[in-house]
C-alpha cells in the first residue's frame, strides 16, 4: 500500500471516528438533559446546565467510542491516530477556554460557572487524548473479530451513511435511557424489607408491575438493536431483511421521539 492510499485510509477513519463519537456522545447528552431536567436554553456545545463530572464522562465516552472503533480498523499506528482524532476535540476545548476567560466577564458570567467551565475543559484537554490512546488499544484486542472487508464493525461501509445520522444516537439514548430509569424506580422504592415476600408483592404491587414492564421494554428494545446488527452483518440482506431492518429503525425511532421528543 502506497503513502497515499495509507495517508487517504487514515483521513477516512480519523473523520469516522469523530463523527462516529460525536453522535455516541449526544445521545448520552439526551439521557443527561432528561434525567436531569436540563432546559434546552442551558444546554450548549460546552456547558450543559450545572454539570461537572457528567460533562467530562460523557465527553470522554464519546471519545472513547471513536477511539474503540480505530482499533478495530487498523492494525498498526492505532494509537497514534487515535490521539490524532481528538485534536479538534482539543481545540474545541482551548477555544472554550479562550472565549471565557475573554468574553465571560463582560457577559454576566458567574464566577462559579467560569471556574467550573474552565476547570472542565483543562481536563477534557489532558484526559481526551489519554483515554483515546488506551481506548483504541481496547478496541485492536477485537481486530480480527471486525476483519471483515471494507466494513466497520463488519457492518458494510454504505450503510453507515444511514446509521449514523438516523440510528446510533437511538441506539445509545433508547436502552440507556430505560436501564437508568429502571435503576431510578429501584432507588426510589421504600422497600418494607422485614414484611414477608407476599405480603410486600400484594402492598407494592404497582412498584413490582412497572418494574416487570421496565425490564421487558430493556430486553425488547436490546433484542431489537441485537437482531438489526445480526441482519446488517449479513454478505446480502435482501427485501425481507430490509424490511426487518426498517421496521427495528422505525420501533427505536418512535420509543426516542416519546422519549425526548421534547428535547428534540
Amino acid at each position: 500500500m502506497n503513502e497515499k492510499i495509507k495517508l487517504k485510509k487514515y483521513v477516512i477513519v480519523i473523520l469516522f471516528a469523530i463523527l462516529f463519537g460525536s453522535i455516541f456522545q449526544d445521545g448520552l447528552r439526551l439521557i443527561v438533559q432528561r434525567f436531569l431536567e436540563i432546559s434546552t436554553d442551558e444546554v450548549g456545545f460546552a456547558k450543559w446546565g450545572d454539570t461537572f463530572f457528567l460533562r467530562i464522562l460523557v465527553s470522554a465516552i464519546g471519545t472513547a467510542a471513536g477511539a474503540f472503533v480505530i482499533g478495530t480498523l487498523l492494525k498498526r499506528k492505532f494509537r497514534v491516530v487515535a490521539i490524532v482524532a481528538t485534536i479538534p476535540t482539543i481545540l474545541f476545548w482551548v477555544v472554550t477556554i479562550f472565549l471565557i476567560t475573554s468574553f465571560a466577564a463582560s457577559s454576566g458570567y458567574i464566577v462559579e460557572d467560569r471556574n467550573r467551565m474552565l476547570l472542565i475543559s483543562a481536563i477534557l484537554i489532558i484526559l481526551s487524548p489519554t483515554v483515546a490512546y488506551f481506548a483504541s488499544a481496547w478496541g485492536h484486542e477485537y481486530f480480527d473479530n471486525f476483519k471483515r472487508s471494507k466494513s466497520v464493525l463488519n457492518i458494510k461501509w454504505f450503510h453507515w451513511f444511514w446509521i449514523l445520522p438516523f440510528y446510533l444516537n437511538k441506539i445509545v439514548a433508547v436502552p440507556l435511557f430505560v436501564l437508568l430509569f429502571l435503576w431510578k424506580v429501584d432507588a426510589q422504592y421504600d422497600s418494607n424489607f422485614y414484611l414477608p415476600f407476599l405480603l410486600d408483592l400484594f402492598s407494592n404491587w404497582s412498584y413490582y408491575l412497572v418494574r416487570i414492564i421496565l425490564i421487558m421494554i430493556f430486553v425488547g428494545l436490546v433484542s431489537s438493536v441485537s437482531h438489526a446488527y445480526k441482519l446488517l452483518t449479513q454478505e446480502k440482506i435482501g427485501l425481507k431483511n430490509g424490511i426487518l431492518i426498517f421496521a427495528h429503525v422505525l420501533l427505536l425511532s418512535i420509543v426516542y421521539v416519546l422519549l425526548f421528543g421534547s428535547l428534540l
